[in-house]
Parts: C-alpha cells; structure tokens; sequence
C-alpha cells in the first residue's frame, strides 16, 4: 500500500500537493456547510475564498511584474485558500470584514517580495498576513478549519500525505511534542486530560503542522535546526502561552520561528545565468551557470531552482536539483536527466540559450562527504543520482584529497553513464575506485558489471563493506531498495546515508 501511495506522491511536486491539500479542504467544507457541520456557510465561504483569492493573484501580478522576477504560481493559490481556510468568512456587504481579507492578502503576499533579504522571503506569508490584519484593524485569523471536528479527519488524512511527502516527520513530530508538552506543563495536573483533548480536537495544532510549518522557503533545511524550528514554533503556539498580558497566536508563533530559521539558514537568493549545456551522457546534459554572487555550499547539497514556465503542469516551476558541480567551481552546473515526456519545468529549461536567467534558493541537504578523512565510503549511484557523487569527487580532486572510494554506479545502458571524465581522472589521481553496472549488455564494454547492482556485486567488490559508509542516491524506490539490501548485509543504520528527489520527470 506504501509503495503504491509513495508511487503517486512522487507523479507531483510538494507545492502541487499541498494545493490539492487545501483546495480539497475547501471543498469539503463547502459541502459540510450545506448541513450546518462547519461554521460557514457555503456561499459565505465560496465569496470569501474568490475575494480572497483574487486579492492574492492582482498583488502577485503587480509585484511580479514591476520588479520582473519568475514566482511559483501555485504558492499564490496555495496562500489564499489557506487565508481562507483560517480567516472568518463574510459577505460581501460586511465592510470592515473585507477590509481585513484584502489587508491579510495584500500583505501575504507582498511579504514574499519586500520582507525579502537577498531575494528571499523570510516571513511565512499566510502568518504575516494575518498578524497585519490582527495588529492594524483588529480583524483576526479564527483559524476555524483546526478547530472544526468535523474537519479533522480530513485535515489528518492529506496532512499525513503532505509529510509523507516532504518526509518531514521529525520537524512535524518535535512541533506537536512540544505544543502538547507545553500544555501539560501550564495546566493543573487534575485538568491533564481536558487539556490534551482540547489541544488536539479544537484547536489548530495540526493544520499549523500540515500546512505552514512544512512550508520549505521559511523553514531550516538542516535537520537539527528544523527540529529546533519547529519545537519553538509549538511552544509558542501553546493556547496558554503569554508575554505580560498578550498571549501568543499560532502566525505569530510562526514569525518568531521564521526569525529562528532565517539566522541559521543560508541566506539570499541567487540570479543565475545560463553559459552553456553540455551533454554528459545519453539524454543527460549539464547546464552550466554564472552565479550572480558566490553560491556557498557543500558538496552533495541541492538548491531548490525555480524558472519561468508557462502553463506549468503538476510538477511545477520550482524543482530540487543537487548541485552538481563542486564548491570550489566558479560555475555552477545542474545536471538533468531528459526522459520520453519530461515535464513542463524540463521543457522549459531545454530551450533555454545562454544568457537566460534562472533562480536558486534554500541551500540545503546533509548527503555531504563525512568530517573524517579516514572514513571510508562506498557511493551508489542511480541514473541522475550521480549528480551530489560527481560534485562531492570533482571537490576531492580540486582538493587533492585521496579517500577510501568505490563507486558503484548503475544505468539501464552504457551510453547512459554519465561524469565518466571525472571519475576516471578520480582512479587517477585519487585512487577511487570504479565499477560500472549495466543492466542491457549491449554496448557495454568488457570491464563493465552486466545487471543490476545486487548484493553480490557488493560483497565482491567491497570485500570491507561492513567498516565502510555508504552513500545511496536515486530514485526513492532504488534507495529503499538498497537500504534493505544493505541492512539484510549486516551493514549498521548509522553507516548509511540516503538522499532523493521523489519523481525525474
């Protein structure tokens, strides 16, 4: 059942699935409100999600426009219909109430362009819009969708797949122990359980989870701050939570973490421009960029890249790419797979000529070469995983850094490989080494592994498996794969290290 899920999470991007998410949520609420099960009433709720929605495309387009820079599209809608799963609903003869909707949308939006150092916005924009609404004109966000009971198992179920998603557990799990520790802890103990209930039935704790904290942009990448991120968040966000005589709000919760989350994250976002494409291997090319400023990373790290694309399907116009080339390049290249029907994203950037832009932010990932130069490794490389293995080797070669390598590197056909320049001048000068297997013979030169990798090609090529480290990058399906296959080897869990991007449309 997983496999299948995971199978169907992968066919769309986490932006695309969180706007399902709240669309559906919507939806649902609308028909609920046909029997009175949610506070609105239907019409009430459709007129405010348009106003709302509308208020949010027209900022967009104006900002969008006068300071011409590409933007995801679906952040727009995904930012309205969740204003509008939280703000109170009104008619359209109710003055103040609209004022207040346009003035949290406005403000939402705007926010992901003016509330931005080095292009990137530090303020979840749904939290800041209604935290203005709140200060300004004393219209506050209800949050009605969290703390409707009626809602809850649907806000459960398509949370759930959102994380699924995102496989963002850790941050998700740390922000409701500590919402709920917190509770604990500010009441009585003979009213423990009323509390507990309270908390989790009535009021917003997962659809805060569900929908804004997985957010990624106002989030910390690295695991341990994102933990520390989102236990601040729920502390804060604790119904019973006060400074003097103001309690705190779940948005304004979220601004002190995104404050947190800015200081300890990579900063700014970078224009890039496009020098050159160069074919790599069969359907694989590099495309070459000039940042505009030092793009500062670690080997093996990815950026989230987001393009111009018209008419984007449901993968978006912002993709996760490693890095491909190693930090100390002066040019960046992303490195990308085209297949049969690539997406409208690839679409895009396949037409791309020298001297277009593309944008990157969020500098991110823990896949990078271990501290320690006597650790020894083993890299096992999928397809397109081989793009953080070629940046972490060309890094090792720049820096003239010899390691206890083996490659493993798999692809349906030999014309497939790509990076063969790098790694073989890696045999040379760094004493890597390589074992190209693949599963079609044809074209395949003598020295090469014919099938798949598989435990017996491990076993025989790395007869000192169980002392090494072992990097696995892929399609998800590959990785879990070989996570069992290695786990069945004895190989211990704290020796292996996982990254993916689920789909490579």
């Amino acid at each position: 059942m997983m496999m299948l899920i995971d199978n169907q999470l992968n066919k769309i991007t986490m932006y695309r699935l969180v706007l399902y998410y709240v669309a559906g949520l919507l939806v649902i609420a609308f028909g609920l409100g046909f029997f009175g099960l949610v506070p609105n009433n239907p019409m009430t709720l459709a007129f405010t999600t348009a106003f709302i929605t509308f208020v949010c495309w027209a900022t967009n387009q104006l900002f969008a426009r006068v300071l011409r820079v590409p933007v995801n599209t679906e952040s727009i809608w995904i930012t309205a219909f969740i204003l509008a799963l939280i703000m109170p609903s009104v008619s359209f003869d109710e003055t103040l109430g609209l004022e207040g909707l346009a003035l949290a949308s406005f403000v939402a939006i705007a926010s992901k362009f003016v509330l931005a150092i080095g292009r990137k916005h530090i303020f979840n924009p749904v939290a800041i819009g209604v935290v203005a609404s709140a200060m300004l004109i004393d219209q506050p966000a209800t949050w009605w969708v969290g703390g409707n009971l009626e809602m809850l198992p649907f806000v459960l179920i398509g949370g759930l797949l959102v994380v699924r998603k995102v496989q963002r557990f850790d941050m998700i799990a740390s922000f409701i122990f500590a919402n709920l520790a917190t509770t604990l802890l500010t009441t009585d103990a003979e009213t423990y359980s009323g509390a507990l209930q309270e908390t989790v039935l009535y009021t917003p704790l997962f659809f805060a989870a569900f929908a804004m904290l997985t957010e990624p942009l106002t989030a910390p990448a690295d695991k341990v701050w994102r933990m520390v991120y989102g236990a601040i968040i729920g502390v804060l966000a604790c119904a019973n939570i006060a400074y003097g005589d103001y309690y705190f709000t779940p948005e304004l919760a979220f601004l002190v973490g995104n404050v947190f989350a800015y200081v300890v994250s990579p900063k700014g976002r970078f224009k890039l421009t496009l020098l050159r494409v160069e074919k790599m291997a069969n359907g694989c090319f590099d495309f070459v960029f000039k940042p505009d400023r030092p793009l500062n990373f670690k080997a093996g790290q990815y950026v989230d890249w987001t393009l111009g694309v018209r008419n984007a399907d449901d993968r978006g116009n912002r993709r996760p790419f490693t890095i491909a080339s190693a930090p100390s390049e002066t040019e960046v290249r992303l490195g990308v797979k085209f297949y049969s029907e690539p997406s409208a994203f690839k679409r895009s950037l396949a037409v791309l000529k020298p001297g277009a832009s593309i944008y990157a932010s969020h500098v991110a990932g823990s896949f990078v070469l271990p501290k320690s130069r006597d650790e020894k490794m083993v890299f096992i490389a999928g397809g397109i995983g081989i793009t953080p293995f070629r940046s972490m080797v060309q890094e090792l070669i720049n820096k003239g850094d010899p390691r206890e390598l083996v490659l493993l590197c798999g692809n349906n056909k030999a014309d497939e490989i790509a990076y063969t320049d790098v790694f073989d001048r890696a045999e040379r000068e760094i004493g890597m080494k390589t074992v190209y297997a693949v599963n079609d013979p044809e074209g395949a030169e003598t020295n090469m592994h014919r099938g798949f990798i598989d435990a017996a090609l491990i076993t025989r090529q790395v007869p000192d498996f169980k002392e090494r480290t072992f990097y696995i990058s892929g399609p998800r399906v590959m990785v879990v794969k070989f996570q069992s296959v290695l786990k069945e080897l004895g190989v211990a869990h704290s020796k292996i290290r996982v990254d993916f991007f689920p789909g490579f449309a």
